[in-house]
């Protein structure tokens, strides 16, 4: 899909090209390691594929290139608030536009790193002084790291998620382990709940698992692998699937989309805008995820 949809514009390394898809640009990787594509709008990674392994990164057939929207499947950054806390839901990082900071390749990786500043149109939805760093490291394994600073001279708080799409092979083939044993159930009015159990994933899913382990993993029987999510910065793990109904109703996905996806996502998870994570003048924070693969023994 990615390969027939794009417009080739310009070479920017041996790696890197420039393309654009209805007229956003997408830069697409090419390296002795890994195929993938990252579009500038949402700073929003929509496919990693490292050589000899399918496709690990879930992208929407029916995925809407607008300006106007999010791109339904990659790996959205949600941020500076994640969830319906504040207008637009998951914050305006993955509706805005990002710039190209700089990148560099060798023979194991491509990183590329983009930027997105406080402006006007920020300023409107959220009051604040930013500068937010993405970096993806792309490899063998992929890594994508948020860096935000506070460039004002007052406190914020923040919440986002980097909320990764996983392309699976049969959903009722596959299960999580790693997740923890406490979650919050956003299906269930937030109710906390506790399991003993690996998640298998044969339902409609919206889960805020509140003490992960480090590294979160997902058995995609149906293509004999292990997807292993490492996550840093985040105090909790989000994981969903909409199952049969909420597919139907997505006017971006597939009516069976749900059969071949999971969300997996390094969250940093509050309430609302106030309880958020509080970033002083001058200071840093950040979230990361890592994800690698292996064979199924």
């Amino acid at each position: 899909m990615l390969t027939n949809d794009m417009i080739f514009e310009e070479t920017l390394s041996p790696s890197i090209a420039r393309h654009s898809m209805n007229g956003l640009p997408i830069l697409k990787i090419q390296s002795p390691k890994c195929e993938a594509a990252i579009s500038l709008h949402g700073g929003h990674l929509i496919q990693f594929k490292p050589n000899g392994h399918q496709d690990v990164i879930w992208l929407s057939n029916k995925a809407i290139f607008s300006e106007e929207k999010a791109i339904r499947g990659g790996v959205p950054v949600c941020w500076p608030w994640f969830g319906p806390v504040s207008s637009p839901s998951h914050g305006f990082a993955r509706i805005s536009s990002w710039q190209v900071l700089d990148h560099e390749e060798n023979e194991q990786a491509v990183t590329l790193r983009l930027k997105l500043s406080a402006s006007k149109e920020t300023r409107a939805l959220w009051p604040h002084d930013f500068s937010a760093i993405l970096t993806f490291t792309m490899g063998e394994t992929l890594r994508i790291d948020l860096e935000m600073i506070n460039t004002g001279e007052n406190p914020w708080q923040w919440s986002g998620a980097l909320h990764t799409y996983f392309n699976i092979a049969e959903a009722t083939e596959t299960w999580v382990t790693g997740a923890g044993a406490s979650y919050i159930d956003s299906l269930k009015n937030d109710r906390p709940c506790e399991t003993s159990e690996a998640l298998i994933i044969n339902q409609s899913i919206d889960r805020i698992y509140t003490a992960p382990d480090e590294t979160i993993a997902i058995h995609d029987q149906g293509n004999q692998r292990i997807i292993h999510v490492r996550n840093q910065g985040h105090n909790s793990a989000v994981i969903w699937n909409p199952w049969k109904e909420l597919s139907r109703s997505m006017g971006d996905m597939s009516d069976d989309g749900y059969e071949t996806m999971v969300c997996v996502e390094a969250t940093r998870y509050a309430k609302d805008l106030a309880s958020g994570s509080l970033l002083m003048p001058g200071e840093k924070q950040s979230l990361s995820t890592e994800i690698s693969v292996t064979s199924a023994e």
